[in-house]
């Protein structure tokens, strides 16, 4: 089903579209995404829109299909596309089997967003193409009315957002919000609120109907790489971004985008760019906010995971309060401190139980790794484990490298407590084309496997014990010691076994 949305500005001139030229001044004055300048330059190419031989050869996908979804990062992108790029990922909270993923591609003749939509849990992916002519990667949410909400910039620098109505098979007409840069979108109930900037002044659309119609407001900060927020009670909009004068920074509404608050600091003195020497300078801008790394629970809690603009590390902050004051920020990932991290994202079931990811780059391996970063509601510490099936190499040296990954990667979790999914852009060997990838992980297993692996280890402690083998030497101090251990063991695993026969009362399976 498609229709044409209605568009309201509440600023008229935000709704004048400007010319070729002026574009090309704003572009100079400001600040934009690297996808975007990039596609806007090879629009000025001469030959650009004559078809060309497909870069990539056309195989198979990679679907593993001796393994469930979950146990292996998959590639979705389709083979006859040239390229599929920054890629996002949302699950549709009605109905579990049905993720949707998205990405910019090429079709030879001019750049498109697509699709790849599963209905059976990642089994198998269909590619549909959502818009032509576009300029952006993806920006996807689903609200809880099973509408699926895909937000990109179409036609040069000009925001857009389309919805489907059948899990991602069929789109609307994209309800365009004027000129801008770097899209995300964030959705509940049916409403749906888009972040974006005016190359470089911070702005937003919302719909209270499902993609019916839309409202524009413009922020009067400036700013790149937006993160929209929606809270479970429809009330509270949020808009995270990384602000140009180096602090990051919130802007809010309790009363469904009619006025707004802010902007408030939340991290001070974060720049939004970073110099980056070597294989990762090429994505040095917009490291801090670029739009999938914020989240919200039922209580209200505000989540953000940046990356710390001098050490480069995965940052964590949260708000109780709406954003008005921030917990002291934690590294989450502080056994890899030396290594560069880049490209956050951050998801949450209701209770918030966060998930959230980052690219690494290890320096002395000269090796990428994607990172899932997981940390339970009721616990203190992060954990970070591989998402990815395995590290691939940078390609080249500078300045003629490509690196093997694409501008920003995406995450997103039931709000019950389930299956949550990743998504990016990889290629091994840092050459173009991308190809987007996707995760499944099946946080029910996991939270068994850490039950299983207390239990265990409590078994094989205590069976060395009464074997003479634990502790040597075999004195008083060292008893006393592993007693002490045990017994903390014990008191993690009855903890931790409470802990998930609470989830399960609390997180009935969905309806498929």
């Amino acid at each position: 089903m498609s229709w044409t949305p209605n568009v309201h500005f509440k600023n008229p001139d935000s709704a004048v579209r400007p010319t070729d030229k002026e574009i090309s001044s704003r572009l100079l004055a400001g600040r934009v995404s690297n996808t975007a300048l990039s596609i806007h330059q090879a629009r000025q190419r001469e030959g650009f829109g004559v078809g060309v031989p497909f870069a990539r050869p056309k195989v198979a996908h990679e679907h593993h299909p001796h393994h469930p979804p979950h146990t292996h990062a998959i590639e979705v992108s389709d083979p006859s596309l040239d390229r599929s790029d920054e890629t996002a990922v949302a699950i549709n909270p009605k109905n579990p089997r049905n993720i949707v993923a998205g990405a910019a591609s090429f079709n030879g003749t001019q750049f498109t967003n697509t699709a790849y939509v599963t209905k059976d849990r990642g089994l198998t992916w269909k590619t549909v193409t959502v818009l032509t002519n576009t300029d952006e990667g993806a920006g996807i949410a689903f609200d809880d009315s099973h509408n699926c909400y895909y937000a990109t910039m179409q036609g040069g620098f000009f925001p857009v957002c389309v919805v489907s109505q059948d899990g991602g098979l069929t789109w609307s007409q994209p309800a365009a919000f004027g000129f801008g840069d770097k899209t995300a979108v964030a959705a509940r109930g049916k409403i749906a609120l888009c972040g974006f900037d005016r190359i470089n002044t911070e702005a937003c659309a919302f719909t209270l109907d499902g993609g019916l119609n839309w409202t524009v407001h413009d922020f009067t900060d400036r700013g790149i790489g937006t993160a929209p927020l929606v809270s479970y009670d429809h009330k509270h909009f949020y808009i995270i971004y990384a602000a140009l004068d180096n602090n990051l920074k919130i802007y809010a509404s309790h009363d469904q985008g009619q006025t707004w608050t802010g902007p408030t600091t939340i991290v001070a003195g974060n720049a939004p760019e970073s110099a980056i020497a070597g294989p990762l300078s090429y994505e040095g801008g917009a490291l801090t906010s670029p739009g999938t790394n914020v989240a919200i629970d039922r209580h209200g809690r505000l989540h953000v995971l940046y990356i710390d603009s001098t050490k480069r590390v995965p940052m964590y902050t949260s708000s109780h309060d709406h954003g008005a004051t921030w917990s002291n920020p934690v590294n989450v990932n502080p056994k890899r401190a030396g290594d560069i991290h880049m490209w956050p994202c951050l998801s949450c079931t209701r209770h918030g139980d966060l998930q959230g990811g980052s690219v690494v780059y290890d320096q002395t391996l000269g090796k990428y790794s994607i990172l899932l970063h997981l940390k339970a509601e009721d616990e203190d510490e992060w954990k970070t484990l591989e998402a990815d099936n395995g590290p691939w190499s940078a390609a080249g040296p500078s300045p003629n490298f490509r690196i093997g990954f694409g501008d920003y990667f995406d995450c997103d979790s039931l709000p019950e407590f389930g299956i949550s999914v990743m998504a990016w852009s990889e290629t091994v060997n840092g050459q173009q084309p991308w190809q987007s990838w996707v995760r499944i992980v099946d946080r029910w297993q996991w939270e068994d496997e850490r039950v299983s692996s207390l239990e265990a280890e409590i078994e094989h402690l205590t069976e060395a014990f009464e074997l003479g083998e634990l502790p040597f030497p075999r004195t008083d101090e060292n008893v006393a010691q592993f007693n002490a251990r045990l017994e903390q063991l014990r008191k993690e695993q009855k903890a931790a076994q409470l802990t998930l026969q609470k989830r399960r009362e609390a997180n009935p399976v969905p309806a498929e």
